[in-house]
Order: structure tokens, then C-alpha cells, then sequence
């Protein structure tokens, strides 16, 4: 379960050159935003060598964020996708199941078959976000807090006016058993405003969050890691409770707080998340 993917654009060699260095559980090949125009053939042509050099050198899971369906990029971008050998698309401005259709076919088209993170981009997009996640080959749905702002005609300044379509993307995804990822922050100098930001994900449910810079990559990491305090909390309470259940209890108190079965999957979930990430700053 990736907690930090990092958009890297695949027409940018030193860029692509660090990305294994960064400690992303996922590097993101971005051909959609952080591609000028007029670079989008060059960052196709790209693609395969830039898969291929992170190949070469890490375990990170490896994804290409392909320009949206209707643009005149898309056909393009999914075959260059295919021809790399990628196996994970970031489709941005998923508006409704219809999108993902036209992505079927078009991979069908080259040959390729692909899991998908639907980026939910718009209100028409999280209205359908749970139909969104109903798709075949849909694995995560993100969502897109600037381009969100700009089609509601509102500043992206503050977390307030998405806090209701942010909630509705995790909600979904959690419906399907998929994972939720956040929109990345922009801020570069500015780690308090990211932490706090990916905390308050963590509390709606997201799995991880998107990276624009490396140097975001460790706290993102951090964030969606048990904290110590939430491992002891986790032992403390999966040790009283299996000794309740030996005496034919199913609940038990823990520091002045009853505890059951909801409890013991809870932390039993954390030491899993602990162990999962213990050792490795990527997801092999």
C-alpha cells in the first residue's frame, strides 16, 4: 500500500534519475500536467527508458499519469504506457465510469491491460466517484483539490470548501476496498502546512497522499506510518485482549477505556501496517 507516490515528468532526466533516490514508495511518470505542450512527444518518447532506469535501480511501485480521455494526447499517452511495459495508470479528470470505458478500449486497442487510480478531479467526478470505483480494473481513487477549486470558482486556499468532496472520494474508495490517495500540496517550503494537511487525510480515511518534490516524500511517509505511540497502543490492547479471551471475556478496559473486538482488529491493522513498511521506504 503505497503512502507517498511522487510525480516525477518523464521528459526530465536528472528528475528521473533521482526518483529512486527519494524514498517514494511509488514514482508517478507524468506525462499529463507537468508536461509542457510542446515536450508531450519528447516525455512519450522518454517513457520507456525512464521506466527502465527506476526499474534498473528500485522496488517502487512504478506508474504513468496519462493526459485525460478527451484530450488528443490520450491514445498516445496509453501506448507509450503499454510499449514501457507499465502496468498502473493515474487517470486525471475521471468524471464517470464512461471515462474508464474509453480506457478499456483504448488498451485493448495496443493490447495492454492496466490497473487503474481514477483521479476525481470535478463535482461531476465526485458525484460518480462510487460508480467511479465500481469499474473493472480500478484499484485507488485520488482526488484533485486544485482542479476541484477551479471548477467549483473557488480558491484552493483552504481546505474548508473541499472538505465534503474529499471525504465522499475516501468514502467511495473504502465502499469498494480500494485505496484513497490525496491531492498533493504545493507549497515546497512549507512542511507544517503539509503535515497538517496529510494528517487531516489520514483522518478521512486516505491511504496516502501525491508528491510534487522530494523533499515532501519523508513526512508524507511518516504521516501514513503507525507512529510509535499507535504500535504500543496497538500491543497494549491485542495483549489484554487476548488474555480476556482466555478467560471467556470479549472486552476488557485499557487505561480507563473498554476495549473489544473493534479495537483488537484496529490495532491488529496497525501492527500489519507496521510490519509492511518496518525496514523499507519502498513497496517491493
Amino acid at each position: 500500500m503505497p503512502r507517498s507516490l511522487l510525480f516525477v515528468p518523464a521528459n526530465v532526466e536528472r528528475f528521473v534519475r533521482k526518483a529512486p533516490e527519494t524514498g517514494a514508495d511509488a514514482v508517478v511518470l507524468d506525462l499529463e500536467d507537468s508536461v509542457p505542450e510542446g515536450a508531450k512527444d519528447d516525455a512519450r518518447a522518454r517513457l520507456g527508458r525512464a521506466a527502465d532506469e527506476i526499474r534498473s535501480r528500485s522496488g517502487q511501485l512504478l506508474a504513468v499519469r496519462v493526459n485525460s480521455v478527451g484530450t488528443a494526447h490520450f491514445r498516445d499517452d496509453v501506448r507509450a504506457a503499454a510499449e514501457a511495459g507499465i502496468e498502473v495508470l493515474v487517470l486525471p479528470k475521471c468524471d464517470g465510469p464512461e471515462d474508464l470505458v474509453r480506457m478499456r478500449e483504448v488498451s485493448s486497442e495496443v493490447g495492454a491491460t492496466f490497473r487503474v487510480i481514477a483521479l476525481i478531479e470535478s463535482p461531476r467526478g465526485v458525484l460518480a466517484a462510487h460508480a467511479i470505483a465500481s469499474e473493472e480494473g480500478v484499484v485507488g481513487l485520488a482526488f484533485g483539490k486544485y482542479d476541484f477549486a477551479l471548477s467549483m470558482g473557488a480558491l484552493p486556499s483552504s481546505n474548508l470548501n473541499v472538505l465534503v468532496p474529499k471525504s465522499l472520494v475516501a468514502i467511495a474508495a473504502k465502499a469498494r476496498g480500494l485505496l484513497a490517495l490525496d491531492t498533493p500540496y504545493a507549497a515546497l517550503n512549507d512542511p507544517e502546512g503539509l503535515r497538517a494537511e496529510a494528517l487531516e487525510a489520514k483522518s478521512l480515511g486516505y491511504d496516502g497522499k501525491f508528491a510534487v518534490h522530494p523533499a515532501q516524500v519523508p513526512l508524507i511517509n511518516e504521516v501514513f506510518s503507525p507512529s510509535e505511540e499507535d504500535v504500543r497502543w496497538a500491543e497494549m490492547v491485542v495483549d489484554v485482549l487476548d488474555r480476556a479471551r482466555k478467560t471467556g471475556r470479549a472486552s476488557a478496559e485499557l487505561q480507563g477505556t473498554m476495549v473489544d473486538e473493534v479495537h483488537y482488529r484496529i490495532a491488529k491493522r496497525v501492527l500489519e501496517m507496521r510490519a509492511a513498511h518496518s525496514g523499507s521506504e519502498s513497496v517491493k
